[in-house]
């Protein structure tokens, strides 16, 4: 049986056997793939799974410049490793799915036996959990599953059209109505 440690623990060994490859043809005198492995490897680690780069300089304290080094420098592998990581994530949805399930079970059975009232807040932080790892997972399988707004474009002619004829409008409301007080 796969585990979750099991699928990390490629996923990392992985990482660590493509920055091999790269440092050892690497002619950059500074590069951080020969001096600080770790850190590629903690960058690369976080990318694979899901980790933002905007996340990983709030979170971690990695410069944005160095991450996107980084991800330009291993770009032929991410592909690979955000396929390993979607796996692990895929895991923690139907881990959570299956908490979640317990979870209800036993509050129905507590409920039956009057030892509380459900609210809303009983499930909602579970339910949002739930919903952050199935869209993780979704999205690193390449499922779409975000809603992309589209808004109008709407010119200073289409706005003087519409005053127009809104302004035209009111005046045949105007008018019928003195019409149908005449009469």
């Amino acid at each position: 049986m796969i585990t979750d440690q099991d699928d990390k623990k490629e996923l990392i060994t992985s990482i660590r056997d493509g920055i091999n490859e790269v440092k050892e043809t690497l002619t950059v005198p500074k590069s951080l793939s020969k001096y600080n492995p770790e850190k590629v490897a903690t960058i690369l680690y976080l990318h694979s799974i899901g980790v933002t780069q905007t996340q990983m300089e709030k979170k971690y304290g990695l410069r944005s410049h160095t991450t996107s080094n980084i991800l330009v420098q291993y770009a032929d592998y991410t592909n690979r490793w955000r396929s390993m990581g979607a796996n692990i994530r895929g895991r923690h949805f139907l881990e959570l799915s299956s908490l979640e399930e317990t979870l209800i079970d036993a509050l129905k059975e507590r409920m039956a036996n009057g030892e509380i009232e459900p609210t809303f807040r009983d499930l909602l932080p579970l339910s949002v959990a739930l919903e952050k790892a199935e869209r993780g997972s979704n999205t690193f399988r390449g499922e779409v599953s975000s809603i992309v707004e589209e808004r109008k474009m709407v010119t200073q002619t289409d706005y003087e059209a519409t005053v127009e004829a809104a302004r035209k409008r009111m005046l045949q409301i105007k008018k019928a109505e003195a019409i149908d007080n005449d009469e």
